[in-house]
C-alpha cells in the first residue's frame, strides 16, 4: 500500500513537471550543422598510425645486430668482456623421436611458400602504405 502511494506522488510530481516545462523546438538548420561538425570531424586527423617500435630503436638493435654479427665473424675475443662458462651437456641427455623423418617436401613446394611469404610482406608493404595515406588525408 506504501509504495502504490510513493509510485502515486512521483507520477504527481512528474505530470506537474512536464507541464511546466516549455516545447523547446530545434532551429531550422539543426541538421546542417550536426552534418557541417560531422564532416568536418571526418577532414580532421582522427586516427594516426604511429609505429610501436620507433626508427631510432630499430637503427639501434640493426646496429647492435651488425656489431654483433662482425664480432663473432672475426673470431677474436676482447679482454674486457667475460663469458660465463655454461655446462650445456644435460641436453645430450634428452631424447628426441624423429617426428618428422618420413616427410618429405618438393622442390615446387618450398617455392610455392617462398613465393607465397615474400606476397604477404608486399601486400603488407602496400595495405599500410594505402592505409597511411586514407587515414592521414
Amino acid at each position: 500500500m506504501g509504495e502504490n502511494k510513493h509510485i502515486e506522488e512521483l507520477d504527481a510530481f512528474a505530470k506537474k513537471y512536464i507541464k511546466e516545462v516549455e516545447i523547446e523546438t530545434p532551429p531550422v538548420d539543426f541538421t546542417a550543422n550536426i552534418m557541417q561538425h560531422v564532416s568536418h570531424a571526418e577532414n580532421s586527423e582522427i586516427y594516426k598510425a604511429s609505429p610501436l617500435i620507433s626508427k631510432k630503436v630499430w637503427g639501434v638493435l640493426a646496429t647492435v645486430l651488425f656489431a654483433s654479427i662482425l664480432y663473432v665473424s672475426r673470431g677474436t675475443s676482447l679482454p674486457w668482456v667475460k663469458m660465463p662458462k655454461l655446462e650445456l651437456d644435460y641436453f645430450s641427455r634428452f631424447q628426441f623421436p624423429n617426428l618428422f623423418e618420413g616427410i618429405t617436401v618438393s622442390n615446387t613446394m618450398l617455392y610455392a611458400c617462398f613465393f607465397f611469404t615474400i606476397m604477404i610482406f608486399v601486400q603488407i608493404y602496400y595495405l599500410k602504405n594505402h592505409f597511411g595515406r586514407k587515414y592521414s588525408s
